[in-house]
């Protein structure tokens, strides 16, 4: 997927952490629940313990993209300063002033969008000054992003505008003013073609096509269309019949899920699959789609519920034997993943390995899951009572709690490197080591 900026990232997320932040399983007390299942089930050793290694506050932009690591330094951004870090010791290696959120790591390198509307390039080893260049003659009051995709650093502006820059010395190569990128995404080259996007109303979706060498518009395609994925050189949309925030009053037939193709040399659209048709979709919204192999899984639910199933197609068949949907095993919080799918039935979490239906049973405290990742080995799951577990994702035994004391529990995408956790926040990075089972 293509890495976006968050845009207004403290209306989505915010901290995790307070001062009494502790890691500890004493922390589960007397409302943790294991229920009896005949799946399997480990319980935690009471002696286990994960210290916590480390911890900085961040500016928590970029939380929910993918953590910028190099040889065991990890790069962030606090107080509009650039700062190297080796994970391993939490000792900072370098930092640099007026600095941004990292937007491209190569082997050598670090590019970031500063304050001054520049395009800037850094030594990665030293933090040392490459070459920074104008990038906007306005103030980039929303956001802006950049890409590295065949040899050129690709950068939008959410105000309006898509360039392209040599990445060795920073000259421009084009320029296109009139792009609209508001909540845009640089998606990447296919067919000879760069492909961007932006909203058009915060519902519709505009996709547009550019000249690799010039940045002229090719093509312009606009819709209530959703990104999935790229195959076989289209990418592939869901489409929705109507806008899902506006409600009926009567009931708007229609399917769970229809996929389209986009074809970047033209922009056209083509080869609809629908798949299980229902009396009314009005209200319902698709949270979460993937291809994985032959099947499709989307995640859906009615917007009022604020509860999502999940849901298997086969690809290209639309028969009801292939179809499975896994409500049996309650709202779903996350996957495919690993092999895996997770779900919580009035508190209990279990993983359902899609292969063969084996249920695994968490460890876990008694409360309503806000959000859960696997990485690895490991699950990470964060509850509305504030507390978050780290488990075994085959086995479900529980390796610690930390009680954030916090009154919001959202976190972002959690790496794992050489052994150490790094919990990102919207205001705190966590770094926890980890036991060997989960290394």
């Amino acid at each position: 997927m293509p890495q976006v900026k968050t845009i207004l990232t403290s209306l989505l997320a915010v901290s995790l952490l307070s001062s009494g932040t502790t890691l500890t399983l004493q922390g589960m007390a007397t409302d943790t629940a294991y229920a009896a299942s005949s799946a399997t089930s480990v319980k935690a050793a009471k002696d286990t313990s994960l210290p916590l290694k480390w911890s900085v506050a961040t500016d928590g932009i970029g939380m929910y993209d993918k953590l910028p690591i190099l040889n065991g330094i990890l790069f962030y951004t606090a107080n509009n300063t650039l700062y190297a870090k080796n994970i391993a010791t939490g000792q900072v290696k370098w930092s640099y002033k007026n600095g941004g959120e990292p937007q491209i790591l190569t082997n050598s390198s670090i590019f970031f969008i500063d304050n001054h509307e520049q395009l800037v390039k850094v030594s990665a080893d030293t933090g040392k000054l490459l070459w920074k260049v104008k990038v906007s003659k306005r103030p980039i009051e929303v956001g802006a992003q950049a890409r590295l995709i065949n040899g050129k650093v690709y950068f939008s502006n959410e105000s309006g505008g898509v360039a392209a820059y040599h990445p060795v010395t920073g000259k421009k190569i084009w320029e296109n003013t009139n792009i609209p990128m508001y909540v845009g995404t640089i998606y990447g080259e296919y067919k000879g073609v760069l492909v961007v996007s932006s909203t058009v109303d915060n519902t519709r979706t505009q996709f547009y096509g550019l000249d690799l060498a010039t940045g002229k518009k090719l093509w312009r395609t606009e819709g209530l269309y959703g990104y999935v994925g790229v195959q076989e050189g289209h990418l592939v949309l869901r489409k929705q019949v109507k806008e899902q925030y506006d409600a009926e009053a009567t009931p708007v037939p229609g399917h769970l899920l229809t996929l389209v193709q986009l074809d970047p040399a033209t922009g056209k659209i083509s080869g609809q699959e629908d798949y299980q048709p229902l009396n009314d979709i009005d209200r319902m919204s698709n949270y979460y789609t993937s291809i994985q192999n032959s099947y499709i899984y989307t995640a859906a639910g009615n917007l009022d519920k604020d509860e999502y199933t999940l849901t298997r197609f086969t690809r290209g068949q639309s028969k009801e034997t292939a179809t499975k949907s896994y409500e049996s095993y309650g709202r779903w919080l996350a996957g495919p993943t690993n092999g895996m799918a997770f779900f919580q039935k009035g508190t209990q979490i279990t993983g359902v390995n899609l292969e063969n239906d084996r249920v695994v049973t968490f460890d876990n405290p008694a409360s309503k899951v806000e959000l859960l990742q696997r990485v690895g080995k490991a699950v990470f799951t964060i509850y509305e009572n504030g507390y978050l577990s780290i488990n075994h994702a085959d086995t479900g035994a529980l390796f610690g709690i930390i009680k954030t004391g916090a009154g919001y529990h959202y976190f972002g995408n959690v790496t794992i490197e050489r052994g150490i956790a790094l919990i990102p926040t919207e205001h705190k990075l966590l770094a926890v080591a980890l036991p060997k089972e989960l290394q």
